[in-house]
């Protein structure tokens, strides 16, 4: 009777162990099954910001102008080879109205200054020199205009990624306010979130700088280069023997003033 006993209070509290054991593998089960499931968000949705959004539409705009003006500021775009031999064969030639014609055919920086030079040469070396400065001006500016939008790109894209960050920052923390959350971890992911359009920014804001004062300095070395070549193709250039005369094309619209009487005359003396 006694051992039946011990046996049955042995069995027991084997089973009694062996509960308390699993318990906690049963209740980590039951959390696990309780607990909500973490939803795990792609790439694009964690970027899905209305300041991402506009500062991917910069960073393409970047690409673009940094492609069109490296090509377009290119040596053999800026001084083509064909160009320049086939002006320097007129100038060899002395025929500066075919020159003239060659210059008005072929459009670019290069010609468009010889061709100004050319126009103007009848009024002197002065003249030319003043239209080729022009000239080049004209070119060089439209050139920096689109440099700067570089530099316009480069400014504003860290202001607009501050500015998602900011805004993200707000809402954040309004909805952490009305549903009364205390876990940090909510916090730090929801900051981390917006945080994406500030390193978006920059991303954008940094090659666009870079990009901005290299194409700056290849442009200007390049219209320097023209300005030289086009130095020296009127280093000897007759202008006292173009004196009085213009080329086909470039005839000059003002004409010596025609006086109808002499009231005409002192009301333009100013008598």
């Amino acid at each position: 009777m006694k051992s039946s006993i011990q046996s049955c209070f042995s069995r027991a509290a084997g089973r009694l162990l062996l509960l308390v054991g699993s318990a906690p593998c049963l209740l980590a089960q039951t959390v696990a099954k309780s607990a909500p499931a973490a939803i795990e968000k792609t790439l694009l949705q964690e970027l899905n910001l209305p300041a991402i959004w506009f500062l991917l539409a910069c960073s393409l705009v970047v690409v673009w102008l940094v492609v069109d003006l490296y090509l377009k500021s290119g040596h053999k775009r800026l001084l083509p080879t064909g160009d320049l031999e086939g002006i320097r064969g007129h100038f060899r030639r002395g025929d500066y109205q075919g020159a003239m014609d060659f210059c008005g055919a072929h459009a670019g920086p290069l010609c468009d200054a010889v061709g100004a030079a050319l126009k103007y040469g009848p009024g002197g070396q002065r003249a030319a020199e003043d239209a080729v400065v022009v000239s080049l001006g004209g070119a060089n500016t439209r050139f920096q205009t689109k440099i700067a939008y570089l530099s316009v790109i480069g400014v504003i894209a860290p202001m607009v990624g501050l500015t998602g960050t900011v805004l993200g920052m707000i809402d954040a923390f309004a909805l952490m306010g009305q549903a009364g959350a205390a876990d940090p971890s909510k916090l730090s992911g929801a900051i981390g979130h917006v945080l994406h359009a500030t390193a978006g920014g920059l991303i954008v804001a940094i090659p666009a700088f870079v990009f901005y004062y290299l194409l700056r300095s290849r442009v200007g070395h390049g219209f320097h280069e023209i300005g030289a070549t086009v130095a020296e193709l009127f280093r000897n250039f007759h202008y006292a023997d173009f004196a009085g005369h213009s080329f086909r094309g470039a005839e000059p619209c003002a004409a010596k003033p025609q006086w109808k009487n002499e009231h005409s005359i002192q009301v333009a003396q100013g008598t």
